[in-house]
């Protein structure tokens, strides 16, 4: 993406995955967070959640997965605030609505702020703002 072609308001596409006990399991792996309500059913259920749900590491790396295929390669992610809104566990489908925000100028790098919200059929689970210094003409 180029930093002139991007207008505040811009949608970025939308991105759907299922959330699966398999991708659960592996996420608790991958990342070494162990807290059982990420890979224990008994207990994520105790703490009156429907099943194991995805850890906050999750969704860094999906926000900037929304954000860095919309912005492209050659965009450096220089800021990223997530907000963990409510669980998201296995059976439920993510979808990610997307905006651009912003589009501005700071020590002379061209920069955007894109906020990204991720929503299951409960409402909204996660949201995130992050901001792209994207390359110029």
């Amino acid at each position: 993406m180029i930093w002139e072609d991007v207008h505040e308001g811009d949608r970025l596409p939308e991105v759907r995955m299922p959330v699966t006990l398999k991708l659960c399991v592996h996420d608790a792996a991958a990342t070494r967070d162990f807290f059982p309500g990420h890979h224990d059913r008994d207990y994520a259920r105790s703490q009156n959640v429907a099943d194991v749900y995805l850890n906050t590491m999750f969704f860094h790396g999906f926000v900037d997965r929304v954000g860095g295929d919309w912005a492209g390669p050659q965009a450096w992610l220089a800021r990223r605030r997530l907000d963990m809104v409510s669980p998201v566990c296995v059976g439920d489908e993510m979808r990610t609505e997307s905006k651009v925000l912003r589009r501005y100028e700071e020590d002379g790098r061209g920069l955007v702020d894109v906020e990204v919200r991720i929503f299951t059929a409960k409402g909204l689970g996660a949201k995130a703002m992050l901001t792209y210094a994207l390359p110029r003409r």
